[in-house]
């Protein structure tokens, strides 16, 4: 069974949190990263993967065929990133699979107001957080692994 350690937002995907600070904390196999645009942009894919360190087997799916490749019984530990909560929503309203979502960095852009450090949300992003909490889900702010959770709950 696939076993997710980390199931964070960060716009920013493979980068130096990602790598130097995360992988350096938590016990993965593999980094999953779920964005439909990039599913489909191979060059972007590959320029992705490439991001990662060496010894992490990186795969990039949409939202349905990420849900199948769950599913299979293959033992692996995750780190499952995308760039926006509404993808974990998408997910969860099809097959509940994450009990805990970190939100770690949403950029500023068009209609977003900074909701805490750096995360800004749009309305979009934040009805899907409201949305994902309704359902259970535990979703907090953790930029860094040395920083303390905050509970969206007390954000939104």
């Amino acid at each position: 069974m696939k076993n997710i350690i980390l199931a964070r937002v960060d716009d920013r995907l493979i980068h130096g949190q990602i790598t130097i600070g995360w992988l350096n904390k938590i016990n993965v196999d593999t980094i999953v990263i779920v964005d439909e645009e990039l599913s489909k942009n191979n060059f972007l894919s590959n320029m992705t993967k490439k991001a990662a360190p060496d010894k992490y087997k990186v795969e990039i799916f949409n939202e349905e065929s990420f849900i199948n490749y769950y599913r299979n019984e293959k033992d692996e530990k995750l780190l499952v990133l995308t760039k926006r909560p509404q993808t974990y929503e998408k997910i969860q309203n099809i097959s509940s699979i994450f009990e805990e979502i970190n939100i770690g960095n949403i950029g500023s852009k068009d209609e977003s107001i900074k909701i805490y450090k750096n995360i800004y949300l749009n309305p979009e992003e934040k009805e899907a957080i409201k949305n994902l909490l309704k359902k259970g889900c535990i979703v907090y702010a953790q930029l860094l692994p040395e920083d303390s959770k905050i509970n969206f709950e007390k954000l939104i």
